[in-house]
């Protein structure tokens, strides 16, 4: 029986042409599916990365208020007993006693003050140093934290009283005038600037007002 034409060229396959057009356009939407999803992929980690500075740069604040808010008063000694100052500071690195470092239900043997410092390292890491105890005896070594990294320079001030008129800034803390004297009775500054100029360009800069020294006579 003979098969009606028809019916022939209705079972007839795709030539090779048909099929390097179909192969060529799956390729195609394959390619692009493949760039939409890598620029996904890349948004999304640079995303990340933004996010987490910006956290990194939040939480560097957030330290600096909390220790510069509660500096207090307190004298320290170091590992060879000699007195320190409360604060001594140099325009990219400051030291100092302050209050308010938690000691829930008194669990732990220590004071709740706490000595820290904070510098800037030639990696370009700011970072947050502070010993377990105010008084170091020799061999204590401070615990570090690194804050934030990426970071082009760190530039501090200290405010001084008012010298006829004026309120000088100084770049370093105590004033050349009181450094003869004992460390209890030597004033505090009384703001500290801090200005923190990151690799992007972008600068964090904040001013911490500090308290009086009771010991000082005005």
């Amino acid at each position: 029986m003979e098969v009606p034409r028809a019916a022939v060229t209705r079972q007839r396959g795709l030539s090779l042409l048909e099929l390097l057009v179909a192969m060529s356009i799956f390729a195609g939407m394959y390619a692009m599916a493949h760039i939409s999803l890598s620029s996904a992929l890349d948004n999304r980690a640079h995303l990340e990365r933004h996010a987490a500075r910006l956290e990194a740069q939040q939480r560097t604040l957030t330290f600096l208020t909390l220790d510069i808010e509660q500096l207090i008063a307190r004298p320290a000694r170091d590992s060879f007993g000699d007195r320190q100052p409360a604060l001594r500071g140099e325009p990219d690195t400051m030291e100092f006693t302050r209050l308010g470092w938690a000691n829930p239900f008194e669990m732990r043997q220590r004071s709740r003050m706490q000595r820290v410092r904070w510098r800037l390292d030639g990696e370009g890491r700011l970072i947050r140093y502070h010993w377990p105890v105010v008084d170091v005896d020799a061999g204590v070594e401070p615990e570090e934290n690194v804050l934030l990294e990426r970071v082009e320079a760190l530039r501090l001030r200290y405010l001084d009283e008012p010298d006829q008129g004026d309120w000088p800034w100084r770049e370093f803390w105590p004033h050349a005038d009181e450094e003869h004297l004992e460390p209890l009775f030597q004033r505090l500054p009384r703001s500290i600037e801090v200005e923190i100029e990151l690799e992007e360009g972008r600068t964090l800069h904040r001013y911490f007002r500090t308290v009086m020294n009771p010991w000082v006579q005005t």
